[in-house]
């Protein structure tokens, strides 16, 4: 193709190929590139940046000159055809495929400051009030002084998490999403990620988004967007735009799946309140995984139960787990998965959900009580729940897995409070128990199913979406639940006194499974036929894998050979991959 703009020629000269000629140096530079990166991870050579490719507009803008060209040249269907195709690729990927978003805990920043104002001004920050914390850290925004860039701290701790925004200071801004705050629950939290974040010289600052993940900070949410909401410089310093991440395992593990679910619900239905009072552009981003327990279910049902207005033709969501395979393993169900959430956020955007009447309200917020005493009483009251825990699930193991990117407890405290979400949805579905899904919602169904709420109770289960689904969900974890698989854990593993937690627990569920029968739609019940199919179907092969399982973990308790061990911590490991596969929604 000879033809060429002469913006071309004035680059490559009179030659038979101009084009090949003209993206020679992109195509070197993106070998180069990709070569230096191989070698930096190999051999741990550093890598000159100054020869690499380091943004998307890099590779666009040659490509721009070549298509306006093949436009004068009278070759449309070469431009708008694979050039195009691939202008767009690198536009909506870029030269990273997909930004890396930060997440660390809110504690981890108050630390690393109190380090700072303890050397630096003879003050403790730990003990400041809300306010003082709030005032220091305004000062140290709206000043154009950096205060920390060149300080010494001597923790550990606090090394890492600034060395980490040192890092995230020299990395290409296209590169970078979100900064997460896990556990958020104070204003000065989040403000103190933006003070960081002014101090390391990050040019392009990452968005601020806090977490609400724990029942507690879920009810605290409100007061704390509120609180900065209301403040001028902190609207003109978020150019009016918040990110606010919702939290489910925490608060499931917390409350039960019920009390969860409807504070979730509120917090949203709050916020985006104040993003109208306050004209502030709110996105909500949820950190769902595949489990019941965690968040997980179909995605138009999901945006469906969402509260009016929440979605508002945008949203960030996680998907973890299993379901990453599942759902974008297979280009045909990847695209239907994609589409399936484009289709999702329409319809939730152009015709929302109907807002609560004040009789579910009531109800459900009974209901959200009830669930929690219920759930709470059964975790957190009996020593012996703990131990049944422990000694039934191979939740121990869990830890040894390769397959996660936390530690399975966040301290190294031995309860079920320092425990993550992530392991405690695992083990209860291993032996297929699903307790985080079910427990507490028996006793809150029963009260909305007396004769003086009933009529509210199936009104809200035909006319709201979001009790709809809760209850769709509900069904699919009874189905998939077998407690007579643990009840064979019980035989090998508990003792007596042990076995009337797992006696008790297989009532509530027996419970739970009779008024789901009476309060679900025979439509819900009809749909999840296929579903059954498919699990006894895969039944065949994951019981046999359960009952490997609980001989492998007694032989481990009773076995003190650690070359015996290691065949049987292999074994175990592969029954509890095995399981996982099973049961497609460990998370």
């Amino acid at each position: 193709m000879k033809k060429c703009s002469k913006k071309i020629i004035s680059k490559v000269g009179k030659t038979f190929e101009p084009y090949r000629v003209f993206l020679r140096p992109l195509r070197d530079k993106l070998r180069l590139t990709h070569r230096s990166i191989e070698r930096y991870f190999i051999n741990k050579k550093p890598l000159d940046k100054k020869i690499l490719l380091t943004s998307t507009e890099e590779i666009l803008k040659p490509l721009r000159v070549v298509r306006e060209s093949l436009e004068q040249n009278q070759n449309e269907n070469v431009a708008s055809g694979d050039l195009l195709d691939l202008m767009r690729r690198a536009k909506c990927f870029g030269i990273n495929l997909a930004r890396i978003d930060i997440r660390q805990e809110s504690s981890r920043h108050t630390q690393l400051i109190a380090e700072f104002v303890k050397k630096k001004y003879n003050k403790n920050y730990f003990k400041f009030t809300e306010d003082e914390k709030i005032n220091f850290l305004k000062s140290k925004l709206t000043s154009n002084k950096n205060i920390i860039n060149k300080f010494k701290f001597s923790n550990k701790e606090n090394k890492e998490v600034w060395s980490t925004l040192k890092i995230l200071a020299d990395e290409p801004s296209e590169c970078l999403g979100a900064y997460v705050i896990s556990m958020t629950t104070s204003v000065s939290d989040i403000l103190s990620v933006s003070f960081l974040q002014k101090e390391a010289k990050i040019k392009d600052k990452l968005r601020v988004v806090p977490l609400f993940e724990t029942l507690d900070d879920l009810l605290n949410a409100k007061p704390v967007m509120e609180n900065l909401f209301s403040k001028k410089w902190y609207r003109k310093l978020i150019n009016n735009k918040q990110e606010v991440m919702i939290g489910y395992s925490d608060s499931s593990k917390d409350a039960g799946k019920i009390c969860a679910s409807w504070h979730q619900y509120k917090a949203q239905e709050e916020i985006v309140k104040l993003g109208k009072k306050f004209n502030i552009d709110v996105t909500f981003f949820h950190g769902r995984g595949g489990s019941p327990g965690r968040g997980g279910g179909p995605i138009q049902a999901t945006l469906r139960s969402q509260p009016p207005n929440s979605v508002n033709g945008k949203i960030r969501i996680t998907d973890q787990g299993e379901v990453i395979q599942q759902k974008y393993g297979y280009e045909p169900i990847a695209e239907y998965n994609l589409c399936s959430y484009i289709g999702a956020v329409t319809e939730a955007t152009l015709n929302p959900p109907p807002s609560p009447k004040q009789n579910w309200r009531e109800l459900i917020e009974k209901m959200s009580d009830i669930s929690k005493s219920s759930y709470r009483k059964n975790i957190n009251q009996s020593s012996e729940f703990i131990k049944y825990f422990k000694t039934v699930t191979p939740s121990a193991a869990l830890g040894k897995l390769s397959i996660g990117s936390r530690p399975s407890k966040r301290k190294n405290v031995d309860n079920i409070k320092s425990l993550r979400a992530i392991p405690w949805v695992f083990a209860w579905t291993q032996i297929r128990l699903m307790l985080p899904a079910w427990l507490g919602s028996a006793e809150a169904l029963r009260y909305g199913y007396i004769k003086k709420f009933r009529k509210t109770l199936f009104d809200m289960e035909k006319n709201w979406p979001f009790f709809n689904s809760m209850l769709d969900i509900l069904d699919m974890v009874i189905t998939k639940a077998d407690p007579e698989i643990s009840k064979i854990y019980e035989e090998y593993l508990a003792d007596n006194s042990l076995k009337r937690v797992g006696k008790k627990l297989r009532f509530q569920f027996d419970a739970i499974k009779n008024l789901n029968k009476k309060i679900t739609t025979k439509e819900t019940i009809m749909s999840r036929k296929q579903l059954r199919t498919l699990i006894t179907v895969r039944a065949i092969y994951s019981e046999v894998l359960n009952i490997i399982q609980q001989i492998v973990i007694f032989k481990l308790k009773k076995n003190k050979k650690m070359s015996e061990k290691k065949y049987l911590n292999d074994a175990l490991l592969t029954s509890i991959a095995g399981i996982s596969a099973a049961m497609k929604n460990t998370g």
